[in-house]
This record gives structure tokens, C-alpha cells and sequence, in this order.
């Protein structure tokens, strides 16, 4: 049997520098706290009570998502992203596999906060010093304590900064390289000819977006005016699909309606305060739309409350019927870095599915597959996401949200409404995107 958390010893000391509070369920370094999902915490807090015994997914299962279902790829995905927090430098190194079974973790040992006085301060000189010397010392211990809690601030609340890159071509594309991470950003570039410019692209616009194993693609048809809203699609995928993803583009795209035309309610009600969105998934050669319908509600002048309800296809894609709907609060930040025009957090607070397996059985429609459930998980886990605005006209915008990929939103009739209020602004991109020689914006 392991040994359980001592009342007076219940922080794990991880490595030299990590720290987790079992009682709190909190991450830290010796500089601040780590951010963690609900999800991180409960599965965290499972293998470091265990430790040093293997964890079955079963049981990580059932700690990370509380009387909740998910697909093992949930439980994938969260060790990944606490191996990333841990700074694993190779896989294995704090959190170890245990094939077909389950995990282990790897910790040093179990400490008392008077124990966590001890490791973390800065031992005191042992001969005499003077009063201004003193005074010395304690100035400048105050500045390294105040550049800490500013870091640690900065690394839990500041939004990541991304690479990119624009590319124009011979052909009128402009193309788009994202990514958070030099490595995935790297990749992009290295494999754009091999991946990215089939012979029968041109005159398109392409934003493509690469995380670990998953990649987001929007792409549109220029006009004079800017994205013909008609050929506005967002295609998320995993590196997988590589290979076939224009093949199989080329013959699914034409059968996919406009975005304007998705009906999202029977009656097709406009309302003022909302706004369509969808987005592709490709995943073992076969394609899923997601449409959903956001309405929102300003509080303040940066504050919204928004409401999402989602749409999935039935079996012939020739209706689309309300299954889960989720809302929360999202916060606009007073600046964004380039290649964004606005930078919104978003704090999710409820997602509900609305239709079972058995009425999805009886109205056609496909369960999601893997790479989807890891989008539906990652809105229920975590405590907050970032949202992007990286192109935007009249009646359409591109957004890029974290754990999710791009998406489209579509506005039309009236700009007098919430949602338009929500993304004023005179830029179109503050990316130097060009339609038929003249500039995306004035």
C-alpha cells in the first residue's frame, strides 16, 4: 500500500522546484501558483495520494470528471498538458506510463508547510552586518519578491504569444502560419509546400493553425470586397489526416451549404443579439459539421454574458438539430498583440447535451468521434479560454479559440445589436492581407 497524506505533511514535493497542496489541490513553484483545470486537479491529486503505485485509467477516469462520461482520449490529453506544466523534459520523467494499465508519478516526498518554510527561503548570513548593509539586503530581496509575483502573474494570466507568418504566392493566396509553439511553428513552415499549397489552390485566403497533433485550417475565396462569406469554412483535423485532407476537401466542400444558409431554428427567427459559427471536423476520412447559434448580453464595457447552443447534422446533413448548449461570461482585454485584433477570456460556467444516445440513435446523428470529444471535454474542464479575433468584415469574422480552432461567425440584418458592439473596430487585420491588389482594410 502506499503511504497517504500525513494531516501535517500533505504537500507532495514533485521536483526540486514543484510543489502540489493536497488539501487545496493546487500547483506552485518556488516563483507562484500554476494554473489547473478541474480536470488536472482531480487526476493530479489522484496519482500523487497513490504514489508511488500505478493508477488505472479507470480510476483517473473517474477522479478528473465526476459523475461525467468522457472517452480515454480526455484522460490523454490532460496528462499531456500536466506533463507540459510539470516541465517534463522527456516523456515519462515525472508521470510514467504503465501500458494498457495505467499511470505512476514520480515524487520526492511529502512536507509540512513549516517543512516548505524551510526548502524555499534564503538562508541567513551567519556573520554580522551593518544597519545600511542590512537595509541593502532587504531592498533587494523586496525587488526579486515583487519581479516574482509579477512573473507569476504574467505566466498564469497573460495571453500566449504566438508566432505567425505571411505568406503570398504567384496564385493570390495569402497564406497564414499560427502557433503558440516554436516547435509547431517550425513544422508549419518546414512542411508547407509538401502540405498546404495543392496545385488547384488560388486566390484563397488561409489562415492554418497547428497544436501538438492537431491542426485548424480557415480558408476563404477572395473578392475585391473581402472573403466571399459563401466559401467561409474551418476544418480542424488531426496530423493524421494530412495526406488526404485536399482530396477529400475537393468532394465533401461542395455539398456543405453557405453558412448563411444553415438554418439553426426551424422558423429561422433572426435575433438581434445572435450570431452563427461553425466548424469542420475530419477525422478517419469522414467530415462532421458543427453549427451553433451565440447570443450574447452586454454587462459592461467589456463584460458579456453569452449563451452557445449547438446544432449537429442528421444523417444527411439536411437538418440540423439542437444537442448540448453551454454559456458563461466573457471579459474583452484593453489590448491585443499582433496578428489579433481583440483578445477576449472567456470563463465557462454550465454545458449541458441535450439530446442521449438513444435519441442521437433515432435522429441520425453521428456520435462525435475522438478529436470532437476532445473539444466538447475541453470546454467542460476548463476554468477559462482565450478567444482571438484575427479577420473580420461586414456580417463575418475569424476567430481562433484555444482548444478549439477557428471558427467563422456569421452576422446578418441589422448591425445595431449586441454582438457587433462587442467587436468594434476599424481594422479588418492588423495582418497585411491583400484582395485583388488593394489592401483588406483602408
Amino acid at each position: 500500500m502506499s503511504e497517504k497524506v500525513k494531516a501535517t505533511a500533505h504537500i507532495a514535493q514533485i521536483s526540486e522546484n514543484y510543489f502540489f497542496d493536497c488539501e487545496k489541490k493546487t500547483l506552485f513553484t518556488t516563483v507562484g501558483s500554476i494554473s489547473l483545470n478541474r480536470a488536472e486537479k482531480g487526476v493530479l491529486y489522484k496519482l500523487i495520494i497513490e504514489a508511488p503505485n500505478m493508477v488505472s485509467k479507470k480510476e483517473l477516469l473517474s477522479a478528473g470528471w465526476v459523475r461525467k462520461e468522457v472517452a480515454e482520449t480526455s484522460l490523454f490529453q490532460t496528462i499531456r498538458t500536466l506533463r507540459i506544466k510539470l516541465k517534463e523534459k522527456e516523456v515519462g520523467q515525472v508521470i510514467e506510463l504503465v501500458p494498457r494499465l495505467g499511470y505512476q508519478i514520480k515524487i520526492q516526498r511529502f512536507v509540512s508547510n513549516e517543512e516548505l518554510c524551510g526548502i524555499t527561503d534564503i538562508p541567513k548570513p551567519v556573520r554580522k552586518k551593518t544597519y545600511l548593509h542590512n537595509k541593502r539586503y532587504l531592498i533587494t530581496g523586496l525587488i526579486i519578491a515583487a519581479f516574482g509575483v509579477l512573473a507569476a502573474l504574467l505566466y498564469t494570466n497573460w495571453p500566449t504569444e504566438y508566432k505567425y507568418k505571411l505568406i503570398n504566392d504567384n496564385k493570390n493566396n495569402t497564406i497564414i502560419f499560427l502557433s503558440m509553439k516554436q516547435d509547431d511553428f517550425d513544422y508549419l513552415l518546414q512542411a508547407n509546400e509538401l502540405f498546404f499549397k495543392p496545385a488547384n489552390l488560388d486566390n484563397k485566403l488561409m489562415f492554418i493553425h497547428k497544436l501538438d497533433d492537431e491542426f485548424s485550417i480557415a480558408i476563404c475565396t477572395k473578392t475585391p470586397d473581402g472573403c466571399d462569406i459563401d466559401t467561409a469554412h474551418a476544418i480542424s483535423f488531426k496530423h493524421s489526416e494530412l495526406s488526404t485532407l485536399w482530396e477529400l476537401l475537393d468532394k465533401y466542400l461542395p455539398q456543405v451549404p453557405p453558412l448563411a444558409a444553415m438554418n439553426v431554428l426551424k422558423d429561422n427567427t433572426t435575433m438581434q443579439s445572435g450570431v452563427k459559427s461553425y466548424n469542420i471536423f475530419l477525422e478517419d476520412g469522414y467530415f462532421t459539421t458543427n453549427l451553433s447559434h451565440h447570443f450574447v448580453n452586454q454587462v459592461d464595457d467589456s463584460t458579456w454574458l453569452f449563451t452557445s447552443i449547438n446544432y449537429r447534422p442528421n444523417s444527411d446533413q439536411s437538418e440540423y438539430i439542437a444537442a448540448s448548449f453551454r454559456g458563461g461570461r466573457a471579459i474583452m482585454e484593453s489590448e491585443s498583440k499582433m496578428p489579433f485584433l481583440i483578445t477576449v477570456t472567456n470563463y465557462p460556467e454550465y454545458f449541458y447535451w441535450v439530446l442521449s444516445s438513444a435519441d442521437k440513435a433515432k435522429l441520425g446523428i453521428k456520435p462525435p468521434g475522438p478529436l470532437e470529444t476532445l473539444t466538447n471535454d475541453f470546454y467542460v474542464d476548463v476554468e477559462q479560454y482565450i478567444s482571438y479575433l484575427l479577420y473580420r468584415q461586414p456580417h463575418l469574422q475569424l476567430w481562433l479559440s484555444e482548444g478549439y480552432g477557428f471558427h467563422w461567425f456569421i452576422k446578418e440584418g441589422s448591425n445595431d445589436n449586441v454582438f457587433n458592439r462587442f467587436i468594434l473596430g476599424d481594422k479588418c487585420s492588423k495582418l497585411s492581407i491583400v484582395f485583388e491588389n488593394k489592401p483588406a482594410c483602408p
